[in-house]
């Protein structure tokens, strides 16, 4: 049997795809099963050099395929049928556009003729993300024609390209026509060729960059300052932002590193500075003169307030080449770095004393904050964060849920020296556990999720895909009854309407629904349980819950608590 068959057109067609996409680099696909799509099922099936993920929910699906590509910046790519299964990658699709994320979607369509005319599980597929996706191209029916096979190749290179360069999602719309499936004999034939062809070993791929210079109108600028702070929200593992810490040193400027951002730790790195920094005295007194700003826009709102306190004062923003994070507060200048920052033989201006004033706030909240810290009944979120952050292992990995977990590790621990990941491009609580599944079996290290229960119950059918989790993944769930974030927000006053429409609070038994799918399961309900319960699986391969009841109120108070310590430790 021939490529040029009818029943093996659609597959050839997909063949070349996939070649194409190995060629360029890409290793991991996440497959979402559907008749549709079989051709390009089985293209991947039959190409050794892919990992591939077989995953039924495509929302899930999508958000691990996140998770792989966030782990290494080369594109994932999704599979899926036709229908509503491609627009259940849209929550995925956001955050990537969003947060700079590579992904490749490779959708199966019905045939134009199959369209507007009430077939099944048939919509318009055509640009259906809009302006999030950064690519998108209709491959059109397949054919065995040599111009139009050396096309879908093309448009596998304009993918991959597309993905990274413009850091965002590419979209390949397939339309097929039955027959879907190709002969045993021509598929055997496919999987020998591409067993010649490469080894699934086979999975380097670099792209080097060089460097980035500015001129001396732009140095003198930064070196006259003689109070400079550098502030850093999340970036991607594979940002070109090596240059902050020697720029910091040169400058002798206090590094104001957001959960997310991964700055190697040094002397500084400020932590605690969501506590302090939201006493007004304290805040004034370490007024700057230059804000460097680096990653994406402040998570905590602490350094949020920072910025819009200082609005009036020179603001630089190193940035993305297609990302633009200035949230509320606009800088001055935006300073595209697509490669690593040229640092000439520069000295700044900024005193001593500069990063010692830091360095001593950051001292008194500390030493308040241990003191303030201490166990009590009943279990509190602060003391959950306070406690594991001492005993996770050092190569290991920190997923944060949004809400207040990735605001918690900020306030009650110094975590700048963890690796940590966040989706903060949309900053949804959608897919969490699914993008830390993509983490742990692309980083293949111990990991560790801090999540609400909200958010882990909205993306509860991730657990279906624990077999691809082969190192420890620990997901500490924070049970303190609905989301609470809401507690911040002046909806509280209105206790009635909050709980009901804003905090909803659920009963769920999670140790049910951990056996159901076959899910280890701890209860911590007191402080002196929870490190015998984090000890006993740290190091046990697989996914393991440990659900952690922790009090709401109490909670609210611990914070309350650290966000005015100066006028607390004064009284």
């Amino acid at each position: 049997m021939q490529a040029n068959e009818p029943q093996n057109i659609s597959f050839n067609w997909c063949t070349h795809f996939v070649r194409t996409l190995h060629q360029q680099g890409v290793r991991h696909v996440v497959i979402s099963p559907g008749s549709r799509s079989t051709p390009l099922t089985l293209a991947f099936a039959a190409h050794p050099g892919f990992t591939k993920t077989i995953v039924i929910d495509e929302r899930s699906a999508a958000f691990i395929a996140l998770g792989q590509a966030k782990a290494k910046g080369i594109p994932s790519v999704l599979v899926c049928t036709s229908g509503t299964a491609l627009a259940n990658y849209a929550p995925a699709v956001f955050e990537a556009k969003n947060s700079g994320i590579p992904l490749i979607i490779a959708s199966a369509d019905r045939p134009p003729h199959s369209r507007n005319v009430g077939s099944s599980q048939t919509i318009d597929q055509l640009k259906i993300f809009g302006d999030h996706a950064v690519f998108f191209h209709d491959a059109g029916e397949p054919s065995s024609d040599a111009n139009k096979l050396k096309r879908i190749e093309t448009a596998a290179i304009q993918s991959v390209y597309y993905s990274q360069s413009k850091t965002g999602v590419a979209h390949i719309n397939f339309p097929f026509d039955k027959p879907l499936e190709p002969t045993a004999e021509f598929l055997n034939s496919v999987e020998l060729k591409n067993s010649r062809l490469t080894t699934p070993t086979d999975t380097d791929y670099n792209q080097e960059f060089g460097e980035t210079s500015f001129g001396d109108n732009f140095w003198s600028q930064l070196i006259s300052a003689e109070k400079p702070v550098i502030m850093v929200g999340p970036l991607n593992n594979f940002d070109n932002l090596d240059f902050i810490l020697p720029l910091a040193k040169k400058l002798n400027a206090p590094l104001l590193v957001e959960p997310g951002a991964n700055i190697p730790t040094s002397k500084h790195h400020i932590t605690g500075y969501t506590g302090f920094l939201k006493n007004e005295d304290v805040a004034t007194e370490l007024a700057p003169d230059l804000i460097i700003r680096c990653g994406a826009y402040p998570i905590t709102r602490a350094a949020q307030t920072f910025l819009e306190r200082n609005k009036d004062l020179i603001q630089i923003q190193f940035m993305h080449l297609n990302i633009w994070q200035d949230g509320d507060v606009f800088p001055d200048k935006h300073i595209v770095a697509p490669s690593n920052l040229h640092i000439p033989d520069i000295t700044g201006n900024a005193q001593p004393s500069w990063l010692k004033a830091w360095k001593k706030a950051e001292s008194k909240f500390k030493t308040y904050r241990e003191d303030a810290m201490q166990p009590s009944t009943p279990l509190t979120d602060g003391y959950v964060f306070t406690t594991l952050s001492k005993l996770i292992p050092k190569n290991s990995f920190t997923m944060l849920s949004n809400s207040f977990p990735v605001r918690d590790l900020a306030l009650f621990t110094d975590y700048t020296n963890r690796e940590t990941y966040v989706n903060r491009g949309a900053a949804g609580i959608d897919g969490i556990t699914s993008t830390t599944i993509g983490l742990s079996q692309t980083l293949n290290k111990t990991g560790v999720l801090f999540i609400g229960d909200i958010a882990f119950l909205h993306d509860s059918n991730a657990l279906l895909s624990k077999e691809y989790v082969k190192k420890p993944l620990v997901i500490v769930l924070l049970n303190n009854g609905g989301g609470t974030i809401f507690r911040m927000l002046p909806i509280y006053e209105h206790k009635e309407k909050h709980r009901e429409y804003f905090e909803t609070p659920q009963s769920v038994r999670i140790v049910s629904l951990c056996r159901a799918y076959e899910i280890g399961h701890t209860l911590v309900t007191r402080p002196e349980q929870l490190v015998t319960a984090f000890e006993e699986v740290i190091e046990k391969d697989g996914i393991h819950v440990i659900e952690c009841l922790t009090d709401a109120d109490n909670s609210m108070l611990e914070r309350h608590k650290l966000w005015n310590f100066e006028n607390e430790a004064s009284s």
